[in-house]
């Protein structure tokens, strides 16, 4: 088998951005998508030249000719639909955050174990090239012994009950939806466990959270992050050490990143790609079936399990601090 078999849950932003980038990836091939609505399908997968459209993700999971499965849902509906494919045999490639608890987390994990699939959460920041660059950087002691972090993603949500954002339905709030990325991001330098956590977080009319600024320490580390709907905050990540610093722009989704000492810039990256940047997850992922890697504890060595409940944990630490 030379290539990866797709379908995709869900007809959103999210979705369209995975199958807009799929056609820059040499291994997997987007045959199906699935909504609820066959029509909304339908319309996604004639704007997407997919050749299969289901009304029901059911009929998507029993799909014989579907190797994988890329879910582009809201955060509540992860846990039911992830568990569902992977019972069917399938491989998830599941948008963060993968659940809403730990606990929903681990059941995942075990259910991919039992079942010999792949299951990774769809972390796409940690295969961007130019990220990989700065962690090159850190790891060749560019800016010396890292001292702080500061990471942060806010944009604009004006308040709406009923809306994706804000919906506690349907686990809303900016936590899950951006502060997952600045949280990432610094599990992607340091996997020390936080200590000294401290949360400001506003609460909107209906509970839900739309700004959130975290401090806390890992390791010998300090960290500053945020999130936001409230606002556009800067949406960069600054790597300082005690020798230099790094600084990627829109970090999320970076093409590129800088070295400074001090306020001298020494080196600069640019990938240069023509893709928003999902492909190298879709790659990465895709290969690591084909080469049967999932023989080897079922997981990616990229986005582990580990990782993942780390970052499932972090998060319901800090919303107990709401």
């Amino acid at each position: 088998m030379t290539h990866l078999t797709w379908g995709i849950v869900g007809a959103g932003r999210i979705a369209k951005q995975f199958a807009q980038d799929i056609q820059y990836v040499s291994n997997a091939k987007l045959l199906a998508v699935a909504a609820r609505d066959l029509k909304r399908a339908q319309e996604f997968a004639d704007a997407h030249a997919i050749g299969t459209a289901y009304g029901s993700y059911a009929e998507l999971f029993n799909d014989q000719t579907i190797d994988a499965i890329y879910i582009a849902t809201p955060h509540s509906f992860h846990f039911e639909q992830a568990k569902a494919a992977m019972l069917a045999g399938k491989h998830v490639l599941c948008e963060k955050p993968i659940c809403v608890s730990s606990d929903e987390f681990s059941e995942l994990a075990a259910v991919a174990k039992a079942q010999g699939v792949l299951l990774m959460e769809a972390m796409w920041t940690y295969f961007l090239p130019a990220l990989r660059q700065a962690k090159r950087w850190v790891d060749e002691g560019k800016i010396g012994q890292i001292k702080h972090i500061k990471a942060d993603f806010g944009y604009l949500a004006p308040y709406e009950p009923n809306s994706r954002e804000y919906d506690a339905a349907l686990a809303g709030g900016s936590l899950l939806d951006v502060g997952i990325y600045p949280l990432a991001l610094a599990l992607f330098f340091s996997e020390q466990e936080l200590s000294g956590l401290q949360v400001c977080a506003n609460l909107a009319e209906n509970g839900v959270d739309d700004d959130v600024i975290i401090t806390a320490s890992s390791g010998d580390i300090k960290l500053s992050l945020a999130s936001s709907f409230q606002c556009w905050l800067e949406n960069a990540a600054f790597i300082v050490g005690d020798k230099g610093r790094i600084v990627i722009p829109n970090f999320f989704a970076a093409s590129q990143v800088h070295l400074y000492n001090e306020d001298k810039r020494l080196e600069s990256f640019d990938d240069g790609r023509s893709s928003l940047g999902y492909d190298y997850e879709i790659q990465h992922f895709s290969q690591l079936v084909l080469n049967g890697a999932v023989d080897n504890d079922f997981e990616s060595p990229v986005v582990s399990h580990k990782r993942s409940l780390i970052l499932q944990r972090q998060m319901e630490e800090i919303r107990a601090l709401f």
